[in-house]
Formats: structure tokens, sequence, C-alpha cells
């Protein structure tokens, strides 16, 4: 038996679904982790063949020993055939302490890179941003970009790292000037995306003014 949270990516190759996901072995009396009773997520490929009405996994070859989770590919691509992905590197010590971010290639099926953070400091969730706008470039021309709480000096920064070499150097590195706590999930939305969504929110708020200068004192 096994766990499945977040997949990475999938696609259908005549008849056969290749599925990434980080997959923890049933692992019965450990309960010293969030979901008890399993073992480390570990980067797997699955491969459904329909037709032969067969599943087998197998570990992706060079991230048998790494623990990952929050799994993601860039957000425009999503539905069309890709061939990076990048995930958070945990500690061993704790579930989702992630310190660090992999990259998985899918058309040689194997780890491609790793980012580790500097000592003592924290990430989330991999979010990658294309370098260029309009859905152009590669799957891998970008950055990856998160909140990063550095234990040592109680500080919270944002960095971008270069998603194509991986250096554990960021691009670029500011400080937040107030401490963000850690969340789980994000997203990057980019400016006319954005502004979308702003005029979408205004929209809605001009409709709710309305409505609410229609109704009757009485019923208030």
């Amino acid at each position: 038996a096994a766990e499945i949270v977040h997949t990475l990516y999938a696609r259908d190759d005549g008849g056969k679904i290749e599925l990434w996901t980080p997959v923890a072995h049933h692992r019965p009396g450990n309960m010293d982790r969030i979901l008890g009773g399993i073992g480390p997520f570990v980067m797997h490929r699955v491969e459904i063949d329909v037709a032969g009405r067969s599943v087998s996994l197998a570990p992706v070859p060079g991230g048998e020993s790494f623990q990952t989770e929050f799994p993601r590919i860039r957000d425009d691509r999503i539905g069309r055939r890709v061939s990076w992905g990048f995930s958070g590197l945990q500690s061993e010590e704790l579930d989702f302490d992630f310190r660090g971010i992999l990259k998985w290639d899918f058309e040689r099926n194997r780890l491609a890179g790793a980012v580790r953070f500097p000592d003592g400091a924290v990430g989330g969730e991999p979010v990658f941003m294309p370098a260029r706008g309009g859905g152009g470039g590669d799957d891998d021309d970008g950055y990856i970009g998160m909140l990063l709480w550095h234990s040592a000096t109680r500080e919270t920064t944002f960095a971008l790292f270069d998603a194509r070499t991986m250096s554990d150097a960021p691009v670029a590195e500011l400080l937040v000037p107030r401490h963000v706590p850690l969340g789980f999930h994000a997203a990057w939305v980019g400016e006319a995306e954005f502004q979308t969504q702003l005029r979408a929110a205004g929209a809605l708020e001009i409709r709710a003014e309305a409505d609410r200068r229609s109704t009757p004192a009485s019923c208030l």
C-alpha cells in the first residue's frame, strides 16, 4: 500500500499513461510524521497500461535518496506535453521542511538538478515564473520563486533561482521588511492576468454596491 498526496505531471503515450508523483509507501507504526503510518515521499514514475490492465511504478533514477513533495510544472503549460518539472526537497527529520528544490527530466526519466538552500533556511512550494511573457520559451526558461525563512537571523527573504541552471546561488534575493509565516501552496500571476482579476474584482464590488443601494432599509 502507498500514499499519494500531490501529483507532478502526467501524459498519455499511445494508451499508456505516464504519471510522475511523490509516493510514500505504507510503514506500520511510523507515527512520527504528519501523515502517520507511511514512509518518506520519493518521486516515482507510474505507468498505467489501460489496454493491458496493469500498473507499474518505480523511483525516478537519481532521486531515490531524496524526500520530496509539493511538485509543480509551469502553470501556463498545464495540459500540454512538457519536459521539466520541479518539487520541494524535504529534510529527513521533518515533514514539509523544505531545504531545497529538485528538477525532474521527463524525457530522460531522471533527476536533473538540485538547489540547496543555505543552512537554516526553509522554503515552500517551488513556483515557476516564466522569463518572458506570452507563454514563450522552454519549459525551464524562467525562475523558481519563493519566500525563505532564515532561522539564524529570523528574517524572511524572497528569492529567485534560475530554473535552467539550478544554481544554489539565487539570481536575486530581497529582504522582506516583515516576517511572513511559511504557507503551503502558491501561484504565479502575470501582469495581464493580475489586471484582469482586478477588473473582475472591481466589477463585483460595483454590483455588490448596487445591490446594497437597491435593497430596502427594512430588509437590512
